[in-house]
């Protein structure tokens, strides 16, 4: 099996390479843009390496290309047409998904053990998809005060901090070559242009997903928007409803820590999912479950 590690090397570089593309002559709107587009690509980077610095990823290849496949697939019927998206499996039965910035999505293991089929993996792809096109992160933290998101990078910065919150880690081995290590320090540190404001939004970031959450508004915006993506793919419209009622029932054997301390109560996604069903007559539409393919790719997950 390839060096996991290199693999998702290439996972936090490839967005990059959209944004280098750029044609010399731009008008100074364009520029604008695509700096701003860089900007956002390096901060999801350095908050992506992070986390996965912390969690690591899961160590099966067939999975992860699975993910991405579905992911991909519903990023096509998103709103967001010219968006890149990269997927993968964190290594943790924590429940949970990271949008990092510049369209770096992070499911955890734990998340795709509690889904029942591939309309659910859709859907919460769904979700996140959502808050990476919309930028919910990136305006968030734009729309912090200089003091405000200085406070929540020396948060983040504190001895212990992730320690705390993050639980169930498997941190990478130390056995890679020092070439690699590197490499991976590089992005860890946010070099390759990146100064220190944009370290200091990635830890501010970092402080927004783990400790205080979104505005309840946009994590709304993001379930009913992820919903309707995964119907236009053609998935069970009721498929993101279940999935919240079951975790909701069983959260007292679940790691839902993190989930709920930056996330609206798990019954208040439920209710606002399942008022928008009815909205769109949801009752009325044929959607796939895709039982047989989910299966096949997670079948190793009920063995472990």
């Amino acid at each position: 099996m390839p060096n996991m590690l290199m693999v998702f090397l290439v996972f936090f570089v490839s967005c990059t390479w959209a944004v280098e593309q750029a044609p010399d002559l731009l008008s100074e709107e364009q520029e604008r843009k695509v700096e701003e587009y860089r900007q956002e690509v390096e901060l999801g980077r350095n908050m992506a390496g992070r986390i996965l610095q912390y969690y690591g990823t899961y160590g099966d290849e067939e999975l992860i290309r699975y993910v991405n496949r579905v992911g991909l697939y519903v990023g096509e019927y998103a709103d967001f047409p010219n968006r890149v998206y990269h997927f993968t499996v964190l290594d943790t039965d924590v429940v949970n998904a990271f949008a990092c910035p510049g369209g770096y999505i992070l499911i955890t293991l734990g998340t795709i053990k509690n889904l029942k089929n591939e309309a659910e993996l859709a859907a919460v792809l769904g979700h996140e998809i959502t808050h990476v096109g919309k930028k919910h992160i990136f305006t968030t933290l734009q729309k912090m005060g200089e003091s405000e998101q200085e406070e929540a990078a020396k948060r983040v910065g504190e001895a212990g901090f992730l320690d705390d919150i993050i639980e169930n880690r498997k941190r990478p081995s130390s056995d890679y070559s020092s070439d690699t290590g590197a490499i991976l320090a590089r992005y860890l540190s946010g070099a390759a242009g990146a100064g220190i404001s944009l370290i200091k939004a990635a830890s501010a970031g970092m402080f927004l997903i783990l400790e205080k959450g979104l505005d309840k508004k946009l994590e709304f915006e993001a379930d009913e928007e992820g919903v309707q993506f995964a119907i236009n793919a053609g998935y069970e419209p009721f498929a993101m409803a279940n999935f919240l009622e079951r975790v909701e029932k069983n959260k007292g054997k679940l790691n839902v820590k993190i989930l709920e301390k930056t996330h609206p109560k798990m019954s208040d996604r439920r209710d606002q999912v399942q008022a928008l069903l009815k909205r769109i007559r949801a009752r009325e539409m044929i959607g796939a479950e895709v039982e047989d393919r989910f299966r096949k790719y997670t079948a190793k997950l009920t063995t472990k």
